[in-house]
């Protein structure tokens, strides 16, 4: 039975004008063959209106300000279909609805799509209206009082994102360190943001910016430079994170969405052609096999040449990976929903392009022989085979001429094979919303590489890790008195089994080869209780407070020898700390937001946030460490103030939003190489610090046709005291992250009379200059850059067809994208850019 919600005070015509619209629909039979939901939406104003519908389906949904501001809603209570119950709600608007792909509607007020819908058949620019779930509720980006930027399927592909590191430059005070130092694993990242993050990608380190898919935490870094296939949307917020999020993140979070599957099957393919014999092939067939049982597969194999050779003839930096997903969505009657993902990457690829930047002579090796830049001595010396692997074998004349070769024949490689399944339920029940998340993953991965980059061995590495991670996440969240409250609570569980063989391959000050086992077990296990409640104080003031209590164990065992074949092959025991040791943090941490909406149009909010990072053992040991026991360090405490500005014009034309924080930084666990280690990299805390700074982000249609879009970052890092243990200058920045950063993008498209779209965009960056290490080598500094970069595209009347050809780096610039030094041992390496690129993508809608 069909009905409306009663609104007091009716007249005759607006009931008469309910009536007929009622009839129309029945009469229509747009109800007859459509799912019908249960669906309760109070007579208010159209836009509170719209987010609920949106809640209560699931369903995504845009709309300009400016056609719904000031426009009350019919109620809607009872069963019905979508579409009918947004036609309800529409019925006293006079506006429109369209669908477009993906289940996404558009709020319009003619029949056509508005430049906003994205995609089909634009040709005018508007400023997307984005829905996110950064709170755990759907509401509009420019609504929500937090720092977060983020990026549309549409939006992924006008800015050629095809790696997650790629989205850097769109996000201010975001960095991305591909391939870390020391790892030797392209498949690797650290990430900062606002000068948070961590450089280790041991088993040991916990990463400072969280990474999420589909809701699940990926508790390594190898691994996280995720490939993009077939997204909804991907979120990045900015400071801690820990009252809406089952894993506490001190620096911020990374959250990628993948689209659900759908009603109306369809399947899509791409060819990516480009540099170095890119050949890249995604398809993704999206098959319901029932109304209410849907299906999606998505599959995507990249390849592409390195760019780097080695002593051996390897190309170093290349890709050759297989992933794929598959998706099952289970949509029960009465709201609940079951989605089960299946994930697999394979990788077997060459290493990262490791160079030389500088090769040292060490004037306290007494046999040492110092090379000239001619490299005369080494010739004479290394080429009799007695020498072979002693260090006066090693010397800068082993620099090569070019970033895109090395000496190095120590075979350098990276195989990652990464898989994972994850289960979420959801549902509502009593005006409460309910969800599970469900998730095992699992990494195996085995990846080595020579820091000194000459045909000896004076250094190199080779790593085995290995990793399991269950995790299990409970969410509630509704609204309480008359829809002036808004709560979001979650229990999380994490567990994780680990273990990483590491071999180093070195000679001794005589020149005789030492060989190191290094046998690393860990098992970490956290829960967690958080929430969030957020108070109408008034229809323009908002207050929210939230909390986290965290619980977390790490359990560390490690046996480590180092085998000298000059000492009757005798082993020394580095650290032997069986059965093993265990370090407890238990933390409460809080959230508190104040927010103030001038009008539909400007909002601002304060905010005060909590996060910390827990602490561990490290992992690296070349010398007996005291008592033959790991090193612990521990955690790090970050309190972040914080002042936004959202504001959008009225005809929606123009977005301006701000944020000023400043972070008061404790502990900074921090990646050095002191000389009590004898060389090995380890973590340490390095007492207190502060961050202050800016971000920008702008985006303007100064005219039709037209687009600008721009961010700016600006970060302030110092530290305002040091634990006597770190070996650094007070005065040293911080690693990996530039004072300034930021974009500048200009877009055009234009019509032809067909129909088709023609869209050409250009787009600048900048970084200034920016540290490598913590110890601010120059070897390892990389100075300030700018980069250009062009995309050309092309769809049909249909957008079924659609071509677009980039040029990245348009002036061939070369910067460091990875870099490491380490003065005992006596070499600075680094991982350079690819250089310009281009690639022409091909794509069909079926």
């Amino acid at each position: 039975m069909l009905r409306f919600a009663s609104t007091p005070q009716k007249s005759l015509a607006d009931t008469l004008h309910r009536a007929l619209i009622t009839t129309l629909l029945l009469l229509s039979g747009m109800s007859a063959f459509a799912e019908n939901r249960s669906f309760d939406v109070p007579p208010q104003s159209l836009d509170k209106a719209l987010k609920e519908w949106s809640r209560q389906t699931g369903l995504q949904i845009f709309s300009a300000r400016k056609i719904i501001e000031n426009t009350t809603s019919e109620g809607v209570q009872g069963d019905f279909s979508e579409e009918d119950a947004l036609r309800i709600l529409l019925v006293k608007s006079g506006l429109y609805f369209k669908k477009v792909r993906n289940n996404v509607y558009v709020i319009i007020e003619r029949e056509e799509p508005t430049p906003s819908a994205g995609r089909a058949t634009t040709h005018e620019y508007g400023l997307e209206e984005v829905v996110v779930t950064s709170r755990r509720r759907q509401e509009n980006i420019q609504d929500s009082p937090i720092a977060i930027s983020a990026f549309t399927d549409v939006k992924i592909a006008q800015l050629g994102v095809t790696e997650l590191p790629d989205i850097e430059t769109s996000v201010p005070n975001l960095i991305f360190v591909p391939s870390p130092p020391i790892s030797g694993n392209p498949a690797a990242t650290a990430v900062f943001l606002r000068g948070v993050g961590q450089l280790d990608f041991t088993i040991n380190v916990d990463p400072g910016v969280g990474t999420y898919v589909d809701g699940v935490y990926l508790g390594r870094s190898v691994g996280g430079v995720i490939d993009l296939m077939d997204l909804e949307r991907i979120e990045v917020l900015r400071g801690p994170q820990g009252t809406l999020f089952g894993r506490n993140t001190i620096g911020g979070a990374v959250r990628l969405m993948s689209k659900k599957p759908e009603a109306d099957a369809y399947s899509e393919f791409s060819i990516t052609l480009g540099t170095d014999q890119q050949t890249d092939i995604q398809a993704t067939i999206n098959h319901p096999i029932t109304d209410r049982l849907l299906t999606k597969t998505s599959i995507l194999k990249r390849k592409r040449d390195g760019y780097v050779i080695d002593g051996n003839g390897s190309d170093l930096g290349n890709d050759n990976s297989t992933s794929l997903r598959s998706q099952w969505l289970w949509q029960a009657s009465g709201g609940l929903e079951a989605r089960l993902i299946l994930d697999g990457t394979r990788d077997r690829e060459n290493g990262a392009a490791n160079t030389p930047l500088n090769l040292f002579s060490q004037g306290e090796i007494p046999d040492r022989v110092n090379f000239g830049p001619a490299g005369e001595a080494a010739q004479a010396g290394c080429n009799t085979g007695i020498l072979d692997t002693s260090r006066q074998c090693f010397g800068p004349a082993w620099l090569q001429s070019s970033h895109k070769q090395t000496a190095s024949q120590f075979r350098a490689n990276s195989d990652n094979d990464i898989y994972g399944a994850s289960l979420t339920i959801s549902g509502d029940t009593a005006g409460v919303s309910l969800s599970s998340v469900t998730a095992w993953r699992e990494l195996e991965s085995s990846f080595q590489r020579d820091s000194d980059h000459t045909p000896f061995n004076v250094f190199a590495t080779a790593n085995l890790q290995k990793q399991r991670q269950f995790s299990q996440e409970f969410q509630a969240l509704g609204d309480s008195f008359d829809d002036t409250v808004h709560w979001v609570s979650g229990l999380y569980y994490f567990h994780e089994d680990a273990s990483e063989l590491t071999n180093v391959f070195m000679p001794d000050l005589r020149g005789y080869p030492i060989e190191g086992f290094f046998d690393h077990k860990a098992s970490n296990k956290n829960w967690a209780v958080y929430g969030e409640v957020t108070f109408d104080l008034s229809e323009k003031t908002h207050l929210t407070i939230g909390a986290r209590y965290t619980d977390e164990h790490k359990h560390y065992s490690s046996y480590q020898v180092m085998r000298d074949s000059g000492q009757s092959n005798q082993l020394i025991e580095v650290l032997m700390d069986e059965p093993g040791q265990s370090l407890r943090f238990r933390k409460f941490t809080t959230r508190a937001t104040l927010a103030f909406d001038w009008n539909l149009n400007t909002k601002t909010y304060a905010t005060y946030s909590q996060g910390f990072k827990s602490g561990g053992f490290n992992s690296r040991h070349l010398t007996p460490s005291p008592n033959l026991r790991a090193i612990a360090y521990q955690p790090e405490y970050v309190s972040q103030y914080e002042l936004g500005l959202k504001h959008t014009n009225a005809d929606h034309t123009f977005r301006f939003n701000s944020a000023l924080f400043y972070s008061d930084y404790a502990d900074i666990q921090i990646s050095t190489n002191p000389s009590a280690t004898q060389t090995a990299t380890i973590t340490q805390n390095a007492a207190k610090a502060s961050i202050s700074g800016v971000e920008l982000e702008f985006a303007m249609v100064p005219m039709a046709h037209w687009l600008i879009e721009a961010n700016l970052g600006y970060l302030d890092a110092h530290y305002d005291k040091l634990d006597q243990q770190v070996n650094i200058d007070p005065n040293n920045a911080f690693a990996w992250t530039p004072e300034w950063s930021g974009s500048l993008t200009a877009s055009y498209t234009h019509p032809f009379k067909n129909g088709s779209i023609f869209d050409a965009r250009f787009s600048a960056n900048f970084k200034s200059d920016t540290e490598g290490t913590a110890e601010n080598e120059t070897d390892v500094r990389q100075e300030s850059y700018a980069l250009g970069n062009i995309q050309l595209g092309y769809r049909d009347e249909t957008d079924n067809w659609n071509a677009a050809i980039n040029i990245d780096n348009i002036t061939d610039r070369q910067y460091l994208i990875s870099a490491n030094q380490n003065q005992a041992i006596g070499y600075a390496e680094g991982v350079y850019n690819r250089g310009r690129t281009w690639r022409l993508t091909l794509s069909r809608r079926f």
